[in-house]
C-alpha cells in the first residue's frame, strides 16, 4: 500500500493529484478551487490522504497555488499549479520543475476537447493525450453525489510505463474522484470531505 501511495505521490501527482475556487491566482475556476486554506480529504484504499491549499508562490513568472499532500499528518508531496484561460497546469512537483507544465484540465471544459502532453520531470517522460469524455458525468463518492467533468488519459507513457488515468472534476469541489492504473496496478482515490478556505 505504501508503495502504491509513493507512486501516487510521484507520477500521479505530476498528472492528476492536487485539487483545488474562484479568486485563485491566474483567474481560478469553479472546477478547480484553490482558496488558501481549502482542504480535501480523500479515501485511498484503507488510508486517508489530505490535500491543503497552503498559499501562493511565484514560479517561472507564473502566480501559482501551492498544494500540500499529507498522509498521517505528514507532508509527503507538494506541487505548484496555476490557472489560465485555457486550462489548469501543474508546474512543479516537490523541488522538480515540470517542463513544460502539464495541462490536466482544459478550460472551458467541453465534451470532446483533447490535448497532448509531452513533458519531463527529473529526466522522466510524461507523454500522451487527455480528453474530456463527458461534461455531465454523474459520480458518487463518500462526500456525496456530483455532476462532474470527466477527463481521461487512456494511453499515457509515464517514465516508460503505460498508464491510464480518469479524473472527475465537480463544480465548487475540484477533483472528487481519480482512478489510475500504473504498472498494471489500479487505485481509486475518492473525496471524503471538502472544506473551503477563507
Amino acid at each position: 500500500m505504501l508503495r502504491t501511495l509513493r507512486l501516487a505521490a510521484g507520477a500521479v501527482v505530476i498528472l492528476v493529484a492536487g485539487t483545488g475556487l474562484a479568486q485563485a491566482p491566474g483567474g481560478g475556476t469553479d472546477l478547480f478551487p484553490v482558496k488558501k486554506g481549502s482542504k480535501w480529504v480523500y479515501k485511498v484504499a484503507d488510508q486517508e490522504v489530505t490535500v491543503v491549499a497552503s498559499g501562493t508562490e511565484k514560479f517561472d513568472k507564473q502566480d501559482c497555488t501551492k498544494l500540500d499532500t499529507m498522509v498521517g499528518g505528514q507532508t509527503k508531496a507538494s506541487e505548484l499549479v496555476y490557472v489560465t484561460k485555457d486550462g489548469v497546469y501543474r508546474a512543479k512537483v516537490s523541488e522538480d520543475k515540470v517542463d513544460p507544465p502539464v495541462k490536466f484540465l482544459s478550460l472551458p471544459a467541453k465534451k470532446g476537447d483533447s490535448w497532448k502532453v509531452d513533458s519531463k520531470v527529473k529526466g522522466q517522460t510524461i507523454k500522451g493525450e487527455f480528453k474530456v469524455t463527458d461534461d455531465k458525468a454523474k459520480v458518487k463518492v463518500p462526500a456525496g453525489e456530483f455532476d462532474a467533468v470527466l477527463v481521461e488519459g487512456t494511453d499515457l507513457d509515464i517514465a516508460g510505463s503505460k498508464s491510464t488515468i480518469k479524473q472527475w472534476f465537480a463544480p465548487g469541489k475540484g477533483i472528487v474522484k481519480t482512478v489510475y492504473v500504473i504498472q498494471g496496478n489500479e487505485s481509486t482515490v475518492e473525496l471524503k470531505e471538502y472544506t473551503e478556505g477563507k
